[in-house]
């Protein structure tokens, strides 16, 4: 029979929960800057520069090896209140888990499939196909532990604060250019000299180093706060909402504004469907928005070779002419686009002619064509894309659940808002790797299965 103190001491403080979970909100807030340290000493010191980028990576790998701990050994994690028979479940497979496996196993099968119809080398094939699902395995992190609706709130409510402040210094810095040109060179900046300013504002990057890290950022609670709106309407909500939206205006990211206009379309349109003068403006919001976006010259960085081309244009064409090649298997993951197919040297690129200063600006600058939609329909073809479209889909099946059996009026504000962004995240796919979307898709998938294993306590 156990002492009853070491009863008590488990169950107080059940294997460091608590600690795990400041851990976790490190790690998202560490994922924000992980740009801005990594970036400026690549070139002086490499090595230094692939641990910082090392980081998250390591963390997940421990997660999983959390994971395993939890199902394996999970009734040692359960409280007090809880008796023996949920302990003996409290491993046991949710139906969320189970809908999101599904999904995960058809994509990583098909991934499979794609690469011994290319007769490709394991390797490559392993970690190209963990390229894609890395960040979804976080939800079964998550979803394995029985969270109380109070910590998930603390969460949100920590990291919401942390992005407001962020955002109200990315407002003070436009300010300050607009006023003193010169202060564009007071902030840590990894945008090259062409690209801080766009449609005449500067890029203001806050203290991430890039514009478009505050605007992913700014994007995901802006559209969780939308979210609210629909349960407790706008008071207070109202200054988050304007401070959150002007540094997603001030980033002039096209990803993060057109995300934007999803979340308006999506949450706000139907909740003010009745008030005909509100529509009108946000009717024109959308269609300023969309010829400013229209009117950005197209997504890339120039690179000095030939006739200046666009380093994304000229990826555009060479995927597509991979694509017409291979349009039903794709040529394989890990085989053409990321930093997998670098790692290992495939032949794909000396096939198709792409060599010289873009294969290096490929290799030694951005390391994918960071293009994802492209990336997939080259390497997975048709329908490898449409199985990653419908993995990316699957959690708004899991929200949808969880929103009609849920009553707290924050966390229902949170499932609407996480219930909009695999939409938004298509958006960024169109210009952005899912390595790069780390910034948004820890957080994502961190909350999913938080919510996800709040159904553990009931």
């Amino acid at each position: 029979m156990r002492p009853e103190s070491l009863t008590c001491k488990i169950s107080d403080k059940p294997l460091g929960l608590y600690f795990f979970n400041a851990l976790v909100v490190l790690l998202i807030i560490y994922v924000q800057f992980q740009n801005i340290l990594g970036v400026p000493i690549k070139e002086s010191m490499p090595q230094l520069s692939h641990a910082v980028f090392l980081v998250d990576k390591i963390f997940l790998f421990f997660l999983f090896l959390f994971l395993i701990y939890v199902r394996f050994l999970g009734a040692f994690l359960t409280f007090e209140d809880q008796k023996t028979r949920k302990r003996s479940s409290f491993a046991a497979v949710l139906k969320s888990e189970r809908t999101f496996l599904t999904a995960l196993v058809f994509f990583s099968s098909w991934c499979l499939i794609s690469a011994v119809a290319n007769e490709n080398n394991l390797k490559p094939t392993i970690f190209g196909t963990f390229a894609y699902i890395v960040y979804f395995l976080v939800f079964f992190a998550f979803s394995s532990i029985p969270y109380k609706k109070n910590l998930i709130k603390k969460n949100y409510i920590f990291l919401l604060n942390f992005v407001l402040f962020l955002s109200i210094l990315s407002i003070f810095q436009e300010i300050l250019a607009l006023t003193y040109p010169s202060s564009i060179n007071w902030w840590p900046n990894i945008q090259e000299e062409g690209a801080r300013f766009r449609l005449g504002f500067f890029r203001a990057p806050s203290l991430l180093g890039h514009a478009n890290s505050i605007g992913m950022i700014a994007l995901f609670f802006w559209t969780v706060e939308l979210g609210k709106v629909r349960e407790i309407g706008l008071g207070r909500n109202a200054i988050k909402l304007t401070v959150l939206g002007l540094a997603i205006l001030f980033s002039v990211s096209r990803a993060a504004i057109g995300g934007a206009l999803i979340s308006l379309f999506l949450l706000v349109w139907g909740f003010l469907r009745r008030r005909t003068a509100l529509l009108v403006l946000i009717a024109a919001a959308a269609l300023i928005g969309f010829l400013g976006i229209k009117s950005m010259y197209p997504a890339g960085k120039k690179v000095e070779v030939g006739r200046h081309e666009i380093y994304r244009e000229y990826c555009f064409w060479v995927s597509l002419e991979v694509f017409k090649d291979h349009p039903i298997t794709g040529v394989g993951p890990g085989m053409y686009g990321g930093h997998v197919s670098i790692r290992y040297d495939s032949p794909i690129y000396t096939q198709y002619g792409f060599t010289g200063e873009y294969f290096n600006y490929l290799k030694y600058g951005v390391m994918s064509i960071e293009q994802l939609w492209l990336q997939a329909l080259a390497e997975l073809g048709v329908l490898g894309t449409v199985l990653l479209t419908l993995l990316l889909l699957t959690p708004i099946i899991i929200l949808s659940k969880l929103l009609s059996r849920e009553n707290d009026t924050t966390l229902r504000g949170l499932i609407r808002g996480l219930r909009v962004m695999p939409f938004q995240m298509m958006i960024y796919m169109f210009g952005f790797t899912i390595t790069q979307e780390s910034q948004w898709l820890v957080p994502y998938f961190g909350f999913l299965g938080m919510l996800a294993g709040l159904r553990r306590r009931r």
